[in-house]
């Protein structure tokens, strides 16, 4: 139940994103400078967390293996600057709901990567489910006035599949650091990798100057601050609690219902029938493609740490006793599901 509730907590604060990418955006902010300010901030808010986290662990928590670090930039650079930017797009072209909607096409993706990629296969359930999220999208674009009448911008719609595929990938990338290295250490590569690789392009604009204004300032904090920062630590944090790999993109779609309700009630966004139906199989895709997952697939099962890993994330005796009596218990729990 703890993993659950962090993770809905996460999907939650996900789901203000558009409130702060629309004040930005207002503000005069493109998509590029706008992800680049969200990691800057993001960086400046990490900067005490850090040193107070290797403090208490009596150890620098950024001393990464090489390779582990190299997940963090790959993270970085596909989820953070890429999504980001597109994701900032979508949300100034065709609003903060349709484009949460289209962020949640990202399951769909990994289905047919999975199943083209590495062979996984393709029954009904999740023929199925991949038909009912595009039947929702559908919903979704026709109820804003579709592409072909003017009432979304098609480059909007395409941003908004793109941040989905490149959410997609996030569970990929994270596998090997997830558990192992210490999540603020994770956040904080993946932001250092946005601001260093957009510094350049961001710089060159004008458009930075906006941020000194007051709304645009307190947005650029709570995007960095809560969002890239708080909600990705409580994000990571959840992975380790147990809960089925399965069940997280369903419990993180709260995000959808936040971004709805923010969309529709707060900025103005249109609420109709076909929209609401588009959104509620969106969701009822993800349900159905995690519907009845086997035991096997639990969280801590595939990826319970080894005793190296544990050595070298805890130090002290105490801590260790700690971490292999909730390992045993796990591997317990695991093997009576099973």
């Amino acid at each position: 139940m703890r993993g659950v509730l962090l993770l809905a907590a996460a999907g939650s604060l996900w789901g203000l994103n558009g409130l702060y990418v629309q004040v930005l955006t207002n503000a005069g902010l493109g998509a590029l400078s706008i992800t680049f300010v969200r990691y800057l901030f993001a960086l400046l808010v990490l900067a005490p967390a850090l040193s107070a986290a290797s403090a208490q662990a009596h150890r620098n928590i950024l001393a990464m293996r090489p390779q582990h670090v190299a997940c963090c930039v790959g993270m970085g650079l596909v989820s953070n600057a890429l999504g980001g930017i597109f994701s900032a797009h979508a949300i100034a072209r065709i609003g903060v709901s349709t484009t949460t909607v289209l962020l949640y096409t990202a399951p769909v993706f990994g289905c047919l990567m999975s199943w083209r990629l590495y062979g996984e296969r393709m029954n009904v359930q999740k023929a199925c489910s991949i038909a009912c999220n595009f039947i929702g999208v559908v919903l979704v674009v026709a109820a804003g006035g579709g592409l072909a009448g003017g009432g979304l911008a098609a480059d909007g719609v395409a941003a908004g599949l793109a941040y989905g595929f490149a959410y997609s990938l996030v569970a990929i990338l994270s596998k090997p650091v997830a558990g192992i290295c210490h999540p603020l250490a994770v956040v904080y590569y993946g932001a250092l990798t946005v601001v260093a690789a957009l510094a350049v392009p961001a710089l060159g604009t004008s458009e930075l100057v906006c941020v000194l204004s007051p709304a645009p300032l307190v947005a650029s904090l709570l995007y960095g601050g809560v969002s890239a920062v708080v909600a990705n630590l409580l994000y990571q944090w959840g992975m380790t609690c147990g809960v089925e790999t399965s069940q997280v993109p369903v419990i993180t779609s709260v995000e959808v219902a936040v971004s709805a309700c923010v969309g529709m009630l707060l900025l103005g966004e249109p609420c109709s029938p076909a929209k609401l139906v588009g959104i509620a199989l969106v969701l009822g895709s993800i349900v159905l493609m995690n519907a009845h997952a086997k035991p096997g697939e639990a969280h801590g099962v595939r990826f319970l740490p080894t005793a190296d890993q544990l050595r070298l994330a805890y130090t002290s005796s105490s801590d260790l006793g700690a971490a292999v009596a909730d390992l045993r218990r796990r591997r317990e729990d695991a093997i009576v599901r099973s």
